[in-house]
């Protein structure tokens, strides 16, 4: 191929992913800013569209559709309730999933699945506590809190992507990823901690070095959460999770880090106030 044909496709897929993302982010800002039953519709959406794309690379795009049906309403109900300031009954949902995986395995044993019953419970479960469980923080934490996340995970995936697609040499994992970069990686954390540097310096409440090293925390969970999604597109032979989001693959591979970096700042926003 043409180097000008290459560099037009790069600057045609850029703009893509800048249209996409602004779009994406004028929708989450929008929902984030009203809070209530906008957010609430706007995550379990990301769910139920999550978990069907999750399922999708295991088990095709119309593959055990009752399966699929069960997981959304069990994750639906997981979000409610922690919605509702009744965590405990959120995890029950999941010991729910679990049970019913752990039927479906027993009923298929030596029927009619045996060599891939226990594999397929197991993807069920999976699903479960990929998508949803991961989720849970969204229904609690503050609108700034989630902004500060979002924005902390966008920077990382931005300066990844076009620090490595111009300057990167060196491959991070190429098993895993064959397109990720180290230098990519080193600016991704690199423009992190920076934003929560000066974030923590605007804003916070602890120091700027203390919200640096959050973002280094938050920059390391985002890459484990990028590469953890690559690892599991490529052990099923796809390149992208689904094809919602023009210049960026599916939702999934719009959220692959976010996943990730959630749960670890709730955790630590319940031992220090960073906020």
């Amino acid at each position: 191929m043409p180097i000008e044909s290459e560099a037009s496709d790069l600057h045609a897929l850029d703009i893509r992913r800048t249209v996409t993302g602004l779009s994406l982010a004028a929708v989450i800002l929008l929902a984030l800013w009203l809070r209530g039953l906008p957010l609430l519709i706007l995550i379990l959406l990301a769910c139920a569209w999550g978990l069907w794309e999750f399922y999708s690379l295991f088990w095709g795009p119309r593959g055990r559709i009752s399966s699929r049906i069960c997981a959304i309403a069990l994750g639906w109900g997981m979000l409610c309730l922690s919605w509702m300031h009744r965590p405990q009954d959120a995890l029950v949902c999941l010991g729910a999933g679990f049970v019913l995986a752990a039927m479906s395995f027993l009923f298929r044993w030596d029927v009619i699945e045996e060599d891939s019953a226990f594999s397929a419970s197991g993807i069920y479960m999976a699903g479960l506590a990929y998508i949803p469980l991961l989720l849970l923080p969204t229904t609690y934490l503050s609108s700034v809190k989630l902004i500060f996340i979002i924005a902390a995970v966008a920077i990382s995936d931005s300066a990844a992507y076009f620090v490595g697609s111009r300057f990167g040499h060196h491959k991070l994992w190429p098993r895993v990823s064959p397109k990720k970069s180290s230098e990519g990686a080193v600016g991704s954390l690199v423009a992190c901690v920076v934003f929560c540097a000066l974030y923590g310096a605007a804003l916070g409440k602890a120091s700027w070095f203390a919200f640096a090293l959050l973002g280094v925390a938050i920059n390391a969970f985002a890459q484990v959460g990028d590469l953890f999604e690559s690892a599991l597109k490529r052990s099923v032979n796809v390149k992208d999770s689904g094809h919602l989001l023009p210049g960026h693959g599916g939702l999934l591979d719009r959220a692959d880090s976010l996943l990730f970096a959630l749960p670890m700042v709730a955790v630590v926003d319940q031992w220090f106030c960073f906020f």
